[in-house]
């Protein structure tokens, strides 16, 4: 007999309840489990989620994909192979099973703010800000406390020119989160680069671009070069682009940091609209 979504949901409520189960442990019994019987939704989809947790994005599509053919009822492997396929740059793919996991969750909303925020990243980046603010603000109403989703519509609220708000989301996520980089990245360069003189603040921007190198490994360099430049410390802007360039493994991106390093090499900081 095919599993149900409420048996399908049940699994994970048993695994993350008074006694969970590391995603280790639950791949290893849900993989005994799937040998005596290839067709349970519930322990493909378990797996899946398995997968996911540990950073195993093609295993975990490739267990929710079959979670979903023999359950497409349950909201849980939408979510899961829309979460994975988000982890892996498939925004396309993330956003239509996202949008699939959230019609279909009536019934567990288990892991429902992180669908909801998700979406809202993609359609922040694809410039549909307020779609992306109101599935921002459904994340929190869920979960007040998410750093991330406090990021990312920090980012929605600077492509609309609302710099007060996206200033406050972007400290607020770094109060959450104080060794989360993504929110001080964001918030530095928003400080070096805004066309608003009243909303730039070098000295705040070098901060923060500062510890989020140090926090990601010197993922940021742009924010660091952009708040020397911003402080009229061309020499340090300089360099740090010129990293930032041979960081950069994106032609169309590339191209923008060269032209920035022109604007540094001339004694000029870069100052334009968010994303330019």
């Amino acid at each position: 007999m095919a599993d149900t979504p409420y048996e399908v949901e049940d699994v994970f409520l048993n695994f993350l309840g008074d006694d969970p189960k590391s995603p280790k442990q639950i791949r290893t019994q849900m993989t005994k489990q799937i040998a005596k019987d290839q067709k349970s939704a519930k322990a493909l989809t378990a797996r899946a989620w398995a997968h996911y947790e540990l950073d195993d994005f093609d295993d975990a599509i490739a267990d929710a994909t079959q979670g979903i053919a023999l359950c497409p009822e349950s909201y849980l492997p939408w979510y899961v192979r829309g979460a994975s396929y988000f982890c892996t740059g498939q925004t396309q793919e993330a956003e239509s099973d996202l949008t699939e996991a959230i019609r279909l969750a009536d019934s567990v909303e288990l892991f429902l703010e992180d669908a909801y925020r998700y979406r809202g990243g993609i359609r922040c980046d694809d410039n549909r800000t307020e779609e992306a603010i109101k599935d921002l603000n459904k994340c929190l109403k869920i979960r007040p406390d998410d750093s991330q989703a406090y990021g990312f519509r920090g980012i929605a609220y600077c492509r609309k020119q609302n710099y007060r708000k996206a200033i406050q989301d972007f400290e607020k996520a770094i109060s959450l989160a104080d060794d989360y980089p993504f929110p001080m990245s964001a918030l530095a360069w928003l400080l070096a680069t805004c066309p608003d003189q009243k909303i730039r603040d070098g000295a705040r921007a070098l901060e923060l671009a500062e510890l989020a190198n140090e926090l990601s490994g010197n993922e940021n360099l742009e924010d660091l070069a952009a708040a020397y430049a911003e402080v009229g410390d061309f020499k340090n802007a300089v360099k740090t682009q010129k990293r930032a360039i041979k960081q950069c493994q994106d032609p169309k991106e590339k191209a923008k940091f060269e032209q920035r390093l022109k604007r540094f090499e001339s004694g000029q900081p870069h100052h334009a609209l968010w994303g330019e």
